[in-house]
């Protein structure tokens, strides 16, 4: 029956047409994980067609609770024969509703769940990723980055997405001049209308670089509610305590896409330590680096590499240190 299962049948399933044995059914084929991005897809469709239709949750928990008053203890009552069951009272028996009812109940609790209400797409380490959206837009994810875009309302009533890591947007410009928010887990939100930037928000700081066009930042240094407005060619670097650096930097404006999208890397005179970090963000290493004075040598310059051992060759190059790569252990020391 597993095998049977098929779009008509699901969406009978979201009508609440299906009978308690194809609901078991459909539950045992959910349990493959193969099968469950395939169910939100025909959840999404369905719910394009049926706008009408809102879980009534609070409704169905009181109705549970009313059975629970009403059927203390049904479940401990004998079936009518034990040699011959009736099939007509097993069908009808009250455990079988409170089964439908438990099950009706914590498919609506999953449908208010963050599983169901974001489609996410993620990158892993050394990965980057293409995504185009729903409204036109299109975002560039770096690795070991996650984005979250709600599956439902998104380009119609809001266009609010969710990230973790990096991230390249080129924003799409609506009729309706409706707004696109990029939200991060430090209470940094980026908003804008049409435009291209790069967004970058991860433990160690969050920061912004804005390509094309105009966007204003969200967010809160200490109790306080601010905003700030960027043009093109200014990097907004928020630190730990939430306090914004502005600056002008003509490498941002001359570049249409951020340097890692074309395999290049740019050390805008950073320190040893802080490449340590790009390391560990993008790739999963473990770097070690053997004493503080070389942790705070400053690299500049830029070169492209396919991967991670070419960065740390070029790494070895430039400082003429030592490179020992063993697993996902680096080891940075002096000669």
């Amino acid at each position: 029956m597993e095998s049977d299962i098929h779009k008509d049948l699901i969406f009978s399933h979201f009508s609440r047409k299906t009978s308690p044995l194809q609901r078991e059914f459909i539950a045992r084929w959910l349990k493959e994980k193969a099968n469950e991005e395939q169910y939100y897809e025909w959840l999404e469709e369905w719910e394009t067609k049926h706008t009408q239709y809102v879980a009534q949750l609070d409704m169905a928990s009181q109705r549970y609770s009313h059975f629970l008053t009403q059927h203390p203890n049904e479940e401990s009552q004998p079936e009518a024969s034990p040699l011959l069951p009736d099939r007509t009272y097993w069908w009808r028996s009250g455990w079988v509703v409170a089964a439908s009812v438990l099950f009706l109940f914590g498919l609506l609790v999953l449908l208010r769940s963050d599983l169901v209400r974001y489609k996410t797409y993620e990158t892993a380490f050394g990965e980057t990723r293409s995504v185009k959206l729903t409204d036109g837009s299109k975002v560039l994810l770096n690795a070991n980055s996650t984005l979250r875009i709600p599956r439902w309302g998104f380009g119609s009533t809001s266009r609010e997405v969710l990230l973790r890591g990096e991230a390249n947007f080129s924003v799409a410009h609506t009729p309706n001049n409706q707004q696109f928010i990029v939200k991060t887990e430090k209470k940094f939100d980026v908003v804008v209308v049409g435009t291209e930037f790069t967004v970058f928000s991860r433990k160690r700081g969050t920061r912004v670089a804005l390509h094309k066009g105009e966007v204003r930042l969200h967010y809160q240094e200490g109790i306080t509610e601010k905003q700030l407005t960027m043009k093109p060619g200014q990097l907004a670097t928020l630190d730990p305590k939430n306090g914004i650096a502005l600056k002008e930097t003509r490498r941002v404006l001359e570049q249409a896409k951020p340097a890692w999208s074309q395999k290049r890397f740019v050390f805008d005179e950073v320190s040893l330590q802080e490449v340590a970090y790009m390391l560990e963000e993008t790739y999963g290493l473990q770097v070690e680096i053997k004493d503080r004075e070389l942790a705070g040598r400053i690299l500049a310059g830029s070169f492209r590499a396919d991967n991670v051992d070419q960065i740390l060759q070029s790494i070895s190059a430039i400082l003429d240190i030592n490179v020992i790569h063993r697993g996902n252990r680096v080891l940075l020391q002096s000669h």
